[in-house]
This record gives C-alpha cells, structure tokens and sequence, in this order.
C-alpha cells in the first residue's frame, strides 16, 4: 500500500467521530476495555480502612484461623505419615508373606515326591513273590501241614457242641 492510502484510513480499534463518538475520545477500544477493568478492579480492592472496634474483632479472628490451620494441617501430615508407613508395613508383610508361601510350596514339593517314593517301595514290598522269600529267607518260616491249618468260618463239630470259644 502507499503511504498516502495508508495515512487517510483509520486503524481498526480507533473509534472515529463518524461513529458517534467524540473527538477528544478516539481511543483505542482495548484500551478502553483495559481501563474499564482496572476501574473495576480498583473499586472492589481500594475498601475503606477497618475500624478500631473491626481490627480488635479480626485480630483474634485472624489468629484463630491461623492456628486452626496449622493444627489441621499438622494432622493431615501425620495422617499422611502414619498412612506411608503402614503402606510400608503392608508391603513388607505382602513380601514376607510371598517368601513363606514359595518355601511351602519346596517343602510340598519334596513332601510329594518322598510320598510317591515311599509308595513305590510300599508295592515293591507287598509283592507276594518278596513276602514268601523273606519268610522263607530270615524268619524260617514254611507253608505250614494241613493239619495246622484252621478253617475260619466252617463250624466244626466240637464247637457245635457246646464247647469253648
């Protein structure tokens, strides 16, 4: 653009007479909006100074609450401690817990496998074949005569009789 076009148009946020608005106040519409919040700003901070009788009140207010808050806040860090170390607690419990649970489960284990053993011997020696020879073998024992054998639940004469049980 040339310098000339340039110099006969307004800029943009500067308000012109030809919009109603007067000569002396062709601001620019941020500034204005800058300066209406600093008004409002300005009124609601600059208050009046407190009475004799309101800074007496707000004295003691003011150290109430200041003791009231460190006091609670002194008790939200010790709950926040004794929550941290029961935390700590509870995970060591966890792993020594998880310790004790993996030895038992070894002391299973060998429990198993010892009992899987002690039934194999368990068959080996009730064989029968291994039975007679060890009574054969170590005891002396041998088939005993018919004549030695009791029948067990054949009644025999001399118990029909009447005799001794």
């Amino acid at each position: 653009m040339s310098a000339s076009r340039s110099a006969s148009l307004p800029p943009r946020n500067v308000r012109t007479a030809s919009e109603s608005a007067p000569a002396e106040r062709a601001e620019p519409i941020a500034v204005q909006r800058a300066s209406r919040a600093f008004a409002a700003v300005r009124s609601v901070t600059a208050r009046r100074p407190p009475s004799a009788r309101e800074a007496r009140l707000a004295s003691p207010l003011a150290s109430w609450l200041a003791q009231r808050f460190l006091a609670l806040w002194a008790i939200a860090v010790l709950a926040t401690a004794v929550a941290f170390v029961a935390h700590l607690a509870l995970r060591f419990e966890t792993v020594r817990l998880g310790y004790d649970v993996g030895k038992a489960r070894r002391a299973q284990g060998a429990l198993v496998e010892q009992r899987r053993l002690l039934s194999i011997e368990a068959a080996t020696l009730g064989q029968a074949a291994r039975v007679e020879a060890v009574a054969r073998g170590s005891l002396g024992m041998d088939v005993p005569p018919p004549s030695h054998v009791v029948p067990m639940g054949v009644r025999t004469a001399r118990r029909a009789a009447g005799g001794v049980r």
